[in-house]
């Protein structure tokens, strides 16, 4: 199952989207899917949760797993986007019986964000493209127009499921009731292959479309390319001698080979879908009439989605790596102040941590949350993120151990930064330090020397510590492993388990 489970995400994502195109009920569901791609400022508040079935006869400790499961969820309660692309957010995330709450901001510089607990805000500074990847003649807004162009393409090309229906319901949003068009669709995972192949089909044909595709595609990457210097001819991308200056040459020449792709796999198309069932048995069940997408979208007069609610439940094969029957996923969205003045909710980046600059440790990342706040609870006693667990075997060909009268000696910084210390030399003492990531205990070894100091205590050890041939320091490894918090266990064949909580 693990291995076949590749290709769920991007099937799934086509359920998501394959929500009708036509006419019904005297709605353009066209106008209802592209209404929000004139939104300039809203305000909006979402929630989102998980449900997971267990298959039959599961034992206790994938229950507890299902519980886990279906305990997350999260609460957006008020999202503003401003007019000049700024967005702030504020909501709660809830785990198990624990609920943390966030705030965050992104402009065009950089994602501020923080949650309860946080003793400074967390900063994500967004580099340019060009800054990033070198690449030059980027140009976002651009790249926001060939967003709403594709997605105004695909949406005019999806065909209806079968099951679709308008209704004029009358529903609170924001606390003011409101006369929407309440547009009701659902989907099976069986009726997916006939959308997708009738979406192909309608791609095909759809020329103008096609081509006002490719030349907006044009617009776009033209100035890329001739700043990266493939700007001579489509031989540089295996189309031609064509040169790429020609816009109206190069857009007919796309248009025809990818026409030409289209309609090859159409040729194939259910030939390839009855292989890839016949190859994939799991595929009868995720794709089959259980596993099924209810959407309602709630509309106003100006074709704005102002409610959502989305229902997807993928059925799942039997399987002992995934012992669920199912698992589905709840969104309900509102939205309200429409094109209105909305103010994104700024945080200051004054006294945040850089996380582009830092990589942060399990100890950093503890050390940024309160002891008693329930984000650090999550992270060092649920999510465990200062757990190691390291095996060394007798003959082993990395830490290479040596056994001097009944003590094993590792080299100091292999073992040391495995477990997340840093490991310092003190030139002025001639002394390695070793400082624990979490609790910040520090060991204290001298070459030759009998005599460790753990935070500022002596302890005597029945070997010096010695240099190898190579330059690594030597010394006892149950005495380095217990210092930074770690459990040592030798089992009868001598391989030693390392644990550290």
């Amino acid at each position: 199952m693990k291995a076949r489970t590749k290709w769920l995400l991007p099937i799934l994502a086509l359920l998501l989207i394959l929500a009708g195109c036509q006419t019904v009920g005297g709605l353009d569901v066209n106008k209802a899917l592209l209404g929000d791609l004139d939104v300039k400022s809203s305000e909006s508040s979402t929630t989102f949760s998980l449900n997971a079935v267990p298959a039959a006869g599961i034992s206790a400790e994938d229950q507890e797993m299902v519980d886990l499961i279906n305990s997350f969820s999260v609460n957006i309660a008020h999202v503003k986007l401003q007019d000049n692309g700024n967005v702030s957010a504020a909501g709660s995330v809830g785990y198990k019986k624990l609920t943390v709450p966030f705030t965050l901001f992104m402009d065009k510089e950089a994602i501020v964000f923080t949650a309860e607990g946080a003793k400074q805000p967390f900063y994500f500074p967004l580099e340019s493209y060009e800054e990033e990847f070198g690449v030059e003649g980027f140009d976002p807004t651009k790249a926001q127009e060939i967003s709403k162009l594709l997605t105004t393409f695909v949406v005019k090309n999806l065909p209806n499921p079968g099951a679709i229906n308008v209704s004029s319901v009358n529903e609170a949003v924001y606390g003011q009731q409101l006369n929407l068009t309440k547009l009701h669709t659902e989907i099976t995972g069986d009726e997916l292959p006939a959308l997708v192949k009738s979406f192909l089909k309608s791609v095909s044909k759809d020329t103008e479309g096609f081509t006002a595709l490719i030349s907006g595609l044009y617009d776009y990457l033209y100035p890329i390319l001739k700043a990266s210097g493939m700007d001579e001819s489509l031989s540089d991308l295996g189309l031609g001698d064509l040169p790429l200056d020609d816009k109206e040459g190069v857009v007919t020449v796309a248009h025809d080979a990818a026409k030409l792709a289209v309609d090859a796999l159409l040729l194939v198309y259910d030939n390839q879908v009855k292989n890839l069932y016949k190859s994939t048995p799991e595929l009868n069940t995720i794709l089959g009439k259980d596993t099924k997408l209810q959407v309602d979208l709630l509309v106003d007069s100006g074709f704005h989605i102002r409610k959502q609610n989305l229902d997807l439940k993928v059925a799942l094969p039997a399987s002992e790596d995934l012992p669920l029957q199912s698992i589905s996923v709840k969104a309900e969205t509102q939205t309200w102040n429409v094109n209105g003045a909305v103010t994104a909710d700024a945080i200051s980046k004054e006294g945040a941590l850089d996380l582009s600059e830092t990589q942060l440790t399990p100890g950093q990342t503890l050390r940024s949350f309160d002891q008693n706040s329930a984000v650090y609870k999550l992270l060092k006693d649920d999510f465990g993120i200062t757990a190691k667990d390291i095996v060394i075997a007798p003959d082993d060909d990395y830490y290479y151990p040596i056994v001097e009268n009944g003590t094993t000696y590792v080299p100091l910084r292999y073992l040391a930064e495995d477990l997340d210390a840093v490991v310092k030399w003190d030139p002025v003492n001639k002394a390695i330090n070793v400082t624990d990531d979490v609790y910040g205990d520090v060991v204290v070894f001298k070459v030759g020397s009998a005599q460790v100091l753990i935070n500022g205590k002596a302890v005597k050890i029945s070997e010096p510590v010695f240099v190898d041939e190579y330059g690594d320091a030597y010394v006892p490894l149950r005495l380095l492993a217990e210092a930074l918090h770690a459990t040592v266990k030798v089992d009868e064949y001598g391989y030693i388990d390392i644990h550290r909580p």
